[in-house]
């Protein structure tokens, strides 16, 4: 089968089997539950990404809140219940100031190093759109300061340091997703973050089945993102990428 998504401006074609024996592909060196680690992961951005691309750009925030020594949770389990509270309070300051505004947003807790996945102090990362809130130029370089009803956002978070930026001008925005996923304080087979309820979900395209399946194609002119490695044994291959802006045609009406 070949499945289409559509996420904001990004394109996946994914080809995979289906039926009721897959071919038998040659085993991957290395333990089985690390290379399903290894997909759940890779799973697990992909989901985060098609969020983030369907529903945040270079106007929206990424927020990055972190804990002073009296205020440090002794686990991730308290550090989320900790963000809850903060998320409520966020949520009806909003509200006081801007009747009927809900917010959107995805956020994760993280304790571990982005790169080494060595445990690292607990923190939270939020991207969030910025309704009801007023954003100005912070001190540092590329930081902003975000205020609600001229109440500063470290005052509603409370337990520490919050660094607030906008989001990168992107139309794909994997990088951002992988870079969240990994940092996240979560078990293998635990959901990695956390979306609000409002948020629009990606729209697959088209579904198909193939008898003989090829390698994917990308349209002529597109930017391909990622070109997986095709796999003869399986059929299975994995592309992504933004498709080519059309061409505006001014008719002239003269």
């Amino acid at each position: 089968m070949i499945r289409t998504i559509r996420s904001g401006k990004v394109i996946e074609r994914s080809q995979f089997f289906v039926g009721e024996k897959k071919p038998r592909a040659d085993r991957k060196k290395g333990s089985s539950s690390l290379t399903k680690q290894d997909r759940n992961l890779s799973d697990a951005v992909r989901r985060l990404a098609r969020v983030l691309n369907c529903n945040f750009d270079k106007n929206d925030l990424f927020i990055t809140l972190s804990y002073d020594d009296e205020h440090l949770p002794k686990d991730p389990a308290e550090a989320e219940k900790v963000f809850g509270c903060f998320w409520r309070r966020l949520s009806r300051t909003v509200g006081q100031f801007s009747v009927g505004t809900k917010l959107k947003g995805v956020w994760i807790t993280a304790d571990k190093d982005e790169k080494t996945g060595a445990p690292v102090r607990l923190h939270h990362h939020l991207v969030i759109s910025p309704v009801g809130m007023t954003v100005s130029l912070g001190s540092g370089t590329g930081s902003v300061n975000v205020e609600i009803g001229g109440k500063e956002i470290s005052e509603i978070w409370k337990n520490g340091f919050v660094y607030c930026e906008y989001l990168k001008a992107q139309d794909d925005y994997t990088s951002l997703a992988g870079y969240l996923a990994r940092q996240a304080a979560a078990a293998p087979d635990q959901k990695k973050w956390h979306p609000t309820r409002n948020l629009e979900k990606p729209v697959i395209e088209s579904e198909k089945i193939v008898e003989n399946p090829k390698e994917l194609h990308t349209p002529p002119g597109a930017d391909v993102q990622e070109f997986g490695e095709y796999d003869k044994d399986t059929g299975t291959h994995y592309v992504r990428y933004i498709r080519k802006p059309r061409k505006k045609v001014f008719v002239d009406g003269s």
